[in-house]
């Protein structure tokens, strides 16, 4: 079962009744959402807590470090608890593939920052707001796979998204389950699994807007790890690839086909979709709201055509 709480109210606060006073008193993951809100709302006469301060400008201090050093990333493709829920495909090409693997823009590396940045906050609101955080970035293990969970909340596994208003969306309705791109259940899954556990937590916020929900996997809901992880040792070995994450798409009713919108940033679609065009690979158009990967061109789009 997936199941989302804590949406907002519609002037931007999840509304409280008197009624609910004893409730969100008792402080549980459950009312972790409106306790931030009614703290925002009604602030803190003691003040910040020291310790909480120093947790959070300690993370800030080492994501600082980490944004600045100009360290590389580590180019050797291995299996971690962030990359079994990837298609096969994907994980496939990661493993196989001779293509060299991209360094993030400053672009990029500024947007996982400001994403780092803003759930490390999150986790001060939540201590301020009476909760606790405990396990902050502890190392587990399943089928000899190794991650990091973000952290327990209330005793409660919770991973922290910081998403975009189109990514939130899948959240907020429960729709993650039927579309996961970046393999976050079977992330999730993983920590909650090595923990020994039942259920956790997304914690996501909607950099947009400042929405934030809370989204829960259980058992019916979480993938078997173990055998996730067994299946993909046997399938990076392989030397059979995979067949394709997903289908390409008409463009229109023009007769165009263009790849998948979960297709677009993968560095290895080129590879991949090698076959379009009859054989002359994808081709790429310039529209003013981005690019656009034909693998089928019945009519020729009134467009720059970018050279690849």
């Amino acid at each position: 079962m997936i199941g989302a709480i804590g949406a907002r109210a519609r002037d931007g606060a999840t509304s409280i009744t008197f009624n609910e006073r004893y409730i969100i008193m008792k402080k549980s993951i459950e009312t972790l959402i409106p306790d931030i809100h009614n703290l925002l709302i009604e602030g803190k006469k003691q003040g910040v807590d020291e310790k909480h301060l120093k947790e959070f400008f300690n993370a800030l201090r080492e994501d600082i470090g980490i944004f600045l050093s100009g360290e590389k990333r580590d180019g050797s493709p291995r299996l971690r608890m962030s990359s079994i829920g990837r298609k096969d495909r994907k994980l496939w090409y990661e493993f196989n593939s001779n293509l060299k693997r991209e360094e993030l823009s400053g672009q990029d590396k500024l947007r996982f920052f400001f994403g780092n940045l803003v759930e490390s906050f999150l986790l001060l609101l939540a201590q301020e707001a009476g909760h606790r955080v405990t396990d902050r970035q502890k190392e587990v293990v399943v089928g000899g796979i190794k991650g990091h969970i973000d952290c327990k909340i209330d005793d409660v596994l919770v991973d922290v998204k910081s998403a975009s208003s189109f990514g939130f969306k899948k959240f907020k309705e429960n729709n993650l389950i039927h579309e996961d791109p970046f393999g976050y259940v079977a992330q999730l899954s993983g920590y909650v699994q090595a923990e020994g556990g039942d259920n956790g937590y997304f914690w996501a916020y909607d950099k947009s807007n400042a929405d934030m929900v809370l989204t829960e996997i259980d058992e019916l809901t979480m993938i078997d790890v173990e055998d996730r992880v067994k299946h993909l040792k046997k399938l990076v070995k392989d030397k059979n690839i995979p067949e394709k994450c997903y289908d390409d798409k008409p463009q229109g009713s023009s007769g165009n086909r263009v790849i998948d919108k979960n297709c677009v940033f993968c560095e290895y679609k080129f590879d991949c979709w090698k076959d379009a065009n009859d054989g002359d690979g994808l081709r790429v158009f310039l529209y003013a709201q981005g690019k656009e990967y034909f693998t089928h061109v019945e009519k020729e789009p009134k467009v720059e055509e970018l050279i690849v």
